[in-house]
């Protein structure tokens, strides 16, 4: 019995991903007929029919569709396997992936990046910024080695290790903290005063769920898609908002003139490094570790 070839099971995937035949060629750096060509013959190798095609279009068969999730699985897989044996004994060297969240990567990158230049100076690391939700769907993939990002998260499939914690800061109008200071009770705020990032952030969720903010009318119906659109409508409509503590760290928010105060009890959400459950701890996972660690201390 023969295999399948590796490469031609890259050429299917991408195909599936991009649902174009040229789109997927250029993704592989091959020409269009070479790709259909190697998707023809791998359907003569398995003797079953993966895309239904006509002139204009084609369809995954349902028969396509399965074999294409077993075949992404085995390609990541086959890849982590491939880095692990390569990496086994080293510190550095080749190419690392890393997502990180845009409510950590514009305050945590900066002192990320010349740290790892330092400790892995022959490493080449690429970042990526994204919600969590497409960071995690990319690490699945094998598009990104590990993810930087707030727990918790409701995945599986995924190793974490927690690196460190961001504590919660409430930030608003001067005169409404004043109010806010004296028992940090959310019931003194007016309604529609609490500004969030939109949903997609999962701040929000953590912010909400730690702060225990059940009060939804106390909640504004905007939604800004980035911390600095938020503490810009935050000042601008003289409302509250919550910030993490790395954001802070960095000057964030001290121009707009907003009052900033720690909050009670502890509250804050946990930064942790993440890699698929398949891939295998290696030296550049170790040092990134203890790189993350001593930043977050």
């Amino acid at each position: 019995m023969y295999l399948p070839n590796l490469k031609h099971l890259r050429y299917l995937v991408a195909l599936h991903q991009h649902q174009h035949f040229h789109k997927a060629a250029q993704a592989c750096f091959v020409s269009q007929s070479t790709l259909s060509s190697a998707i023809l013959k791998l359907e003569q190798q398995l003797g079953c029919q993966l895309i239904e095609r006509d002139n204009k279009s084609f369809l995954f068969t349902s028969q396509g569709n399965e074999f294409v999730e077993k075949a992404r699985k085995l390609l990541v897989d086959t890849n982590d396997l491939v880095n692990s044996a390569r990496q086994q004994g080293q510190s550095d060297g080749g190419v690392f992936n890393i997502g990180c969240i845009p409510t950590i990567a514009p305050y945590l990158l900066t002192d990320l990046v010349p740290a790892c230049q330092q400790a892995l100076k022959n490493l080449r690391i690429y970042f990526r910024e994204d919600t969590t939700d497409n960071l995690l769907h990319m690490l699945k993939n094998g598009e990104l080695d590990v993810v930087i990002l707030a727990l918790p998260i409701a995945q599986r499939g995924f190793e974490s290790l927690v690196v460190g914690k961001d504590h919660f800061f409430a930030a608003g109008d001067p005169k409404l903290m004043a109010k806010f200071s004296e028992k940090q009770d959310y019931q003194c705020l007016p309604e529609h005063s609490v500004f969030l990032l939109s949903n997609e952030h999962c701040l929000t969720k953590h912010a909400l769920s730690a702060c225990k903010l059940a009060d939804t009318s106390r909640i504004n119906p905007f939604s800004a898609s980035s911390l600095a659109t938020l503490v810009q409508m935050t000042a601008y409509h003289q409302g509250f908002t919550f910030l993490p503590e790395m954001a802070i760290k960095k000057g964030f928010s001290i121009a707009e003139g907003l009052t900033i105060e720690k909050l009670s009890g502890n509250v804050y959400r946990e930064i942790a490094l993440m890699r698929r459950s398949t891939s295998t701890e290696t030296p550049i996972h170790q040092k990134l570790s203890a790189i993350l660690i001593n930043l977050l201390k």
